[in-house]
This record gives C-alpha cells, sequence and structure tokens, in this order.
C-alpha cells in the first residue's frame, strides 16, 4: 500500500487537475481552490481506520479540523453570530475527534468497509450537506472529495500489484481497497447502502436539484422534438403534392420532362409554402415539370 507522503502527493496532483476543470467550465476561482484543497484533503481519509496509531492520530486530527472549518462555515452562512459559529465548530472539532475517533476503533478494521467505493460516495454526500453555496457549486465539492477518496484506493490498489521481480504478482491485500462489499461486515454494508440510498433521495429532492434536473429534461426534449413551423411545411408540402393530377404523354418541346394539366391546386401554393425563407432553407424547389395551360 501507499504512503502518507505518496497519498497526499496523488490527491494533491489530482486535486490541482479537479480544480483546473472546474474552472475550464466557468466556476469561480474561490469554488476550484476549495475542490482543490478537498480533493488533496481526501486523499488521507481512507486511512483514517488505520491500525497504527500514528497514521489514524493524523487522518482523525485533519478530519476534526476540516470538519471544524466546515461547520463554522455553515453556520455563519445560516446567520449565525460569529462567537456562536465559532463555538458550534469547536464542538464539532471535539465530537469528530472523540466520538468519531472511538466508534471507527470499535465498529471498523483497516481495509474494512471505510476502504470502499460507497464510502467515498457517502462521504461526497455527507459533504454536500454541510458546505455552502449554490447547489452547482456544492456539487462540485462534493464531487472533488469523491474523486480524491477514491484516488487513495485506487493508489492503494496499484501498489498491491508486485512487479519488482521477473513476474507480476499479486500481494495478499490486492481488492480489499477498491471494492463495493465486505462480506466479513454485512450489518455496516446494510448501513452503508442505506445511509447513501437516504441521502440520495435527500438530495434529489432539493428543490434547486429537482428545479435544475426538470430543466435540463425539459432542453433535451426541446432539442429532439423538431420546430412546429417545419412540421407545418412539411405538412403543406405533402398535401400540395397530393393534389397534383396525373402526367400526360410527352410535350414536344421537352420530351424529357413530365407534364401536368393546370387545375386549382397548381396555380395556388398552400398558406404555409408561403413562407418562402423557411421552406426553401430546408427544402430547395427544383424545376421539376412544365405546366400546360
Amino acid at each position: 500500500m501507499g504512503n502518507f507522503q505518496q497519498h497526499i502527493t496523488c490527491s494533491t496532483a489530482t486535486g490541482i487537475a479537479v480544480g483546473g476543470i472546474a474552472y475550464h467550465f466557468g466556476f469561480a476561482p474561490p469554488v476550484c481552490l476549495v475542490a482543490a484543497g478537498l480533493c488533496s484533503f481526501a486523499g488521507m481519509l481512507p486511512d483514517i481506520d488505520s491500525n497504527t496509531s500514528k497514521s489514524f492520530q493524523e487522518c482523525l486530527y485533519l478530519t476534526a479540523g476540516v470538519g471544524c472549518i466546515l461547520a463554522a462555515s455553515k453556520l455563519r452562512y445560516y446567520g449565525l453570530d460569529p462567537d456562536l459559529a465559532m463555538l458550534g465548530g469547536a464542538v464539532i472539532f471535539l465530537l469528530l475527534r472523540f466520538g468519531l475517533g472511538t466508534l471507527i476503533k470499535k465498529y471498523t478494521s483497516h481495509r474494512g468497509m471505510f476502504h470502499s467505493v460507497p464510502a467515498a460516495v457517502l462521504c461526497g454526500q455527507l459533504l454536500f450537506f454541510v458546505v455552502t453555496g449554490e447547489v452547482a457549486d456544492r456539487l462540485v465539492k462534493a464531487a472533488a472529495l469523491t474523486i480524491g477518496f477514491l484516488s487513495h484506493l485506487i493508489l492503494d490498489e496499484v501498489y498491491s500489484i508486485d512487479s519488482t521481480g521477473s513476474s507480476i504478482r499479486l500481494k495478499r491485500s490486492f481488492g480489499t481497497a477498491l471494492k463495493w462489499t465486505n462480506p466479513k461486515q454485512k450489518g455496516l454494508v446494510t448501513t452503508l447502502y442505506a445511509l447513501i440510498f437516504c441521502l440520495g433521495y435527500a438530495i434529489c429532492a432539493n428543490p434547486e436539484v429537482r428545479e435544475r434536473i426538470n430543466s435540463r429534461v425539459d432542453m433535451i426534449a426541446q432539442e429532439e422534438t423538431p420546430p412546429p413551423e417545419f412540421c407545418e411545411i412539411q405538412r403543406a408540402a405533402a398535401d400540395f403534392l397530393s393534389g397534383q393530377s396525373l402526367p400526360v404523354a410527352s410535350a414536344p418541346s421537352h420530351p424529357a420532362l413530365p407534364v401536368y394539366r393546370q387545375g386549382g391546386p397548381v396555380s395556388e401554393l398552400p398558406s404555409a409554402m408561403q413562407i418562402s425563407n423557411d421552406w426553401h432553407r430546408h427544402t430547395p424547389l427544383q424545376p421539376a415539370a412544365i405546366v400546360l395551360p
């Protein structure tokens, strides 16, 4: 498995890339910087279940510190007094430092379900409700945290492949990081997936998220539906062509072209075909017949 320095280097590089992509798509520079920082931080987050005291303490303090900052920012976003927001951040720090640490030691093991794809998704969902800003900004930050978490898991799997010798050999740790379930922790697996479903439903039920989804669906439907003017022109053209007379045998001056008798439908075009600009743009008219008086 990768060590602390390798994980922080990989997640930081990934965070820079995520921030650059977010900036390319028009997000504000502060949002991009926060997304890059969260991605870098998430590269150490899975090792909070580490069986070594040093890694456990480092990750736990880092998680508590980031949680304290995010909590204080969220409280200030809702207009709470700065002193009370600071106090709330301190309470969150203590809860994460001691409460979360106790739960992790009791219910998890190293390379357990905290080293899994569902854990990465759940952390991203939780962050969506903690950070502030517009829905799009919050989604970018949540996605950045999930990507940084996954970078740790992928790096662990890469270091589970031993290629130092003459042949490639898979270590016993291969497959224990980038996984979806764990038969030894069925209760924890069920709890994780239940939380993912509930938080996913809550995110989709958010009015702003639902409005964005509906607007996107309407936009796709409008792109797939042809304009009503074009449909009217098509119908008028079909009616016009179906009302023509049968061609006569021949015409001395132009034997190669079919000849039609002049009648009512030929002398008057349907009203929809009077829209010359649209008609010529979609279906250019070609001289195809000679009409006799």
